[in-house]
Protein backbone atom coordinates (compact mmCIF):
# COMPACT_ATOMS: atom_id res chain seq x y z
CA UNK A 1 0.00 0.00 0.00
CA UNK A 2 1.37 3.39 -0.90
CA UNK A 3 2.49 5.55 1.98
CA UNK A 4 1.92 8.88 2.96
CA UNK A 5 4.53 11.21 1.34
CA UNK A 6 6.59 13.41 3.69
CA UNK A 7 6.30 17.28 3.13
CA UNK A 8 6.75 20.42 4.93
CA UNK A 9 2.96 21.01 4.13
CA UNK A 10 1.82 18.18 5.44
CA UNK A 11 -1.65 18.03 7.54
CA UNK A 12 -1.99 17.44 11.16
CA UNK A 13 -3.92 14.56 9.88
CA UNK A 14 -1.83 13.48 7.66
CA UNK A 15 1.16 13.75 10.62
CA UNK A 16 -0.69 11.48 12.86
CA UNK A 17 -0.64 8.73 10.13
CA UNK A 18 3.09 8.78 9.60
CA UNK A 19 3.96 8.79 12.69
CA UNK A 20 1.48 6.00 13.23
CA UNK A 21 3.19 4.13 10.52
CA UNK A 22 -0.13 4.05 8.43
CA UNK A 23 -1.81 5.34 5.11
CA UNK A 24 -5.10 7.44 4.97
CA UNK A 25 -7.34 4.35 3.34
CA UNK A 26 -5.75 2.14 6.52
CA UNK A 27 -7.32 5.06 9.08
CA UNK A 28 -10.69 5.18 7.31
CA UNK A 29 -10.87 1.24 7.83
CA UNK A 30 -9.65 1.99 11.39
CA UNK A 31 -11.99 5.32 12.00
CA UNK A 32 -14.89 3.69 9.91
CA UNK A 33 -14.80 7.33 8.15
CA UNK A 34 -15.55 6.97 4.25
CA UNK A 35 -11.55 6.89 2.81
CA UNK A 36 -12.57 9.62 0.34
CA UNK A 37 -13.39 12.14 3.26
CA UNK A 38 -10.46 11.76 5.18
CA UNK A 39 -8.82 12.01 1.97
CA UNK A 40 -10.63 15.36 1.05
CA UNK A 41 -9.40 16.39 5.07
CA UNK A 42 -6.09 15.40 3.95
CA UNK A 43 -5.55 17.46 0.95
CA UNK A 44 -7.21 20.34 2.23
CA UNK A 45 -10.33 19.79 -0.29
CA UNK A 46 -13.22 19.94 2.57
CA UNK A 47 -12.97 21.08 6.65
CA UNK A 48 -13.72 18.74 8.81
CA UNK A 49 -17.47 19.58 9.85
CA UNK A 50 -19.00 16.65 11.71
CA UNK A 51 -17.66 16.13 15.60
CA UNK A 52 -18.22 13.01 15.52
CA UNK A 53 -16.54 11.99 12.41
CA UNK A 54 -13.12 13.94 13.79
CA UNK A 55 -13.97 12.46 17.32
CA UNK A 56 -13.52 9.08 15.63
CA UNK A 57 -10.42 9.79 13.63
CA UNK A 58 -9.01 10.98 16.62
CA UNK A 59 -9.91 7.42 18.58
CA UNK A 60 -8.14 5.49 15.47
CA UNK A 61 -4.86 7.84 15.99
CA UNK A 62 -4.89 7.58 19.41
CA UNK A 63 -5.16 11.55 20.08
CA UNK A 64 -7.34 14.73 20.85
CA UNK A 65 -9.57 16.05 18.56
CA UNK A 66 -7.74 19.56 18.39
CA UNK A 67 -4.73 18.19 17.20
CA UNK A 68 -6.42 17.28 14.47
CA UNK A 69 -7.58 20.71 13.34
CA UNK A 70 -6.00 23.95 11.75
CA UNK A 71 -6.35 26.92 13.17
CA UNK A 72 -5.39 28.94 10.36
CA UNK A 73 -8.15 26.81 8.49
CA UNK A 74 -11.00 26.88 11.20
CA UNK A 75 -10.76 30.96 11.11
CA UNK A 76 -11.33 30.94 7.14
CA UNK A 77 -14.50 28.56 7.64
CA UNK A 78 -15.96 26.57 5.27
CA UNK A 79 -14.44 25.88 1.74
CA UNK A 80 -15.93 27.94 -0.86
CA UNK A 81 -17.31 24.49 -2.46
CA UNK A 82 -18.84 23.25 0.91
CA UNK A 83 -20.21 26.74 1.73
CA UNK A 84 -24.23 26.97 0.53
CA UNK A 85 -26.21 29.36 -0.52
CA UNK A 86 -28.58 30.40 2.21
CA UNK A 87 -32.41 29.83 2.08
CA UNK A 88 -33.51 33.57 1.73
CA UNK A 89 -31.56 33.82 -1.68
Amino acid sequence: MRKIPITGNMTPIDKKCVDAGITRRELAQMSGIPYVTIDQWARRKRLPRDVYQLYKVAQALECHIEDLIEPELAEKGPAPEAQQESPEG
